[in-house]
């Protein structure tokens, strides 16, 4: 989606190319072959409008990404992503519904939103291809655990440009409830670890569209609950101000969990160790950021050490 890169690069299409491994993981062009290239070879140029529903497509600023002008409610693409991100692992977790089963109810027109998800009909589900009785009532099940959640997920689901896991744990750490959140200004949202004005923007902006918070009452009204958190304030968390990376391995709690539950302590949870870094859990299979971590002196503790950790703390709402 990098067309800055693409024009950099003069990349066409048809095109022989090096590939190198960035950041020792991601695939990335690094050259295009020129002298190989073929005669029909075309350039790489973005569409005028919106694939999916022909708006115009913007992009704000100087950032990188071009999207669609339009609003989820009129963009097919847009629904589609914006249902697959919210019963994603990370966000209500509904086991059973994924992206061509997701693609199957857009195109019926039986899911407008996340809402209409709680309101599916087992004769729905079984007129759907590749849909049978069993998969149906194992479908409707995975929905009603799903509205059991907790508030970070929940504010995750949301789709909200800019807040992954980690941002959503720590506003719901800092505001406990939803219509906190929902009125807080660009000053309280900044206020909140990690979140500038970039950040704080988004958020504005996501809540004054009426319609996203008509889709938080929608949810509520389907069934979808979660407690509330009690508001500690930051510097009274006890891992205010450290930086802890987790690498290798864990093996008695998922990653994301521990993410979380370091988050929710006060700790920013970075990819990368730095002399900043206060501390590194490091599990079986744990590489080049242990031996940084060693070779500058960080604590490193393991797996067992976390779990201490978090059980100290355990009386503190969970995410």
């Amino acid at each position: 989606h990098n067309m800055d890169e693409i024009s950099r690069l003069d990349l066409h299409v048809g095109d022989r190319v090096m590939i190198r491994r960035a950041g020792d993981v991601i695939p990335q062009i690094s050259t295009v072959i020129a002298n190989r290239r073929p005669d029909d070879a075309r350039r790489v140029e973005l569409p005028q409008g919106c694939p999916s529903c022909g708006s115009a497509i913007l992009r704000q600023g100087d950032e990188v990404v071009v999207r669609c002008s339009a609003t989820r409610d009129f963009c097919p693409a847009q629904r589609k992503e914006g249902l697959k991100h919210f019963v994603s692992r990370l966000a209500l977790d509904v086991d059973g519904l994924g992206d061509k089963l997701i693609d199957q109810l857009v195109a019926h027109q039986l899911v407008a939103n996340a809402a209409d998800l709680f309101a599916l009909t087992h004769e729905q589900l079984v007129a759907l291809e590749r849909m049978g009785a069993k998969s149906a009532d194992n479908l409707l099940a995975a929905l009603e655990i799903a509205k059991h959640t907790t508030l970070p997920r929940f504010i995750y689901s949301l789709g909200i440009r800019e807040v992954g896991e980690a941002t959503a744990a720590s506003l719901a750490h800092h505001f406990g409830d939803m219509k906190t959140l929902y009125h807080a200004n660009i000053e309280a949202l900044e206020a909140v670890p990690d979140v500038g004005p970039i950040v704080g923007q988004s958020i504005v902006e996501f809540f004054a569209q009426p319609e996203h918070w008509k889709l938080v009452t929608a949810l509520q009204q389907a069934g979808v609950q979660w407690p509330n958190i009690s508001v500690v304030p930051s510097a009274e968390l006890p891992l205010t101000g450290q930086t802890w990376v987790l690498t290798g391995t864990l093996e008695a709690l998922p990653r994301t969990v521990a993410k979380q539950k370091l988050t929710a302590l006060g700790a920013k949870v970075a990819g990368s160790v730095s002399a900043k870094t206060h501390a590194v859990v490091a599990g079986p299979g744990a590489g080049s950021k242990l031996e940084k971590a060693r070779s500058l002196g960080i604590d490193v503790h393991s797996e067992a050490d976390l779990m201490a950790l978090l059980s100290k703390y355990s009386n503190r709402d969970e995410t």
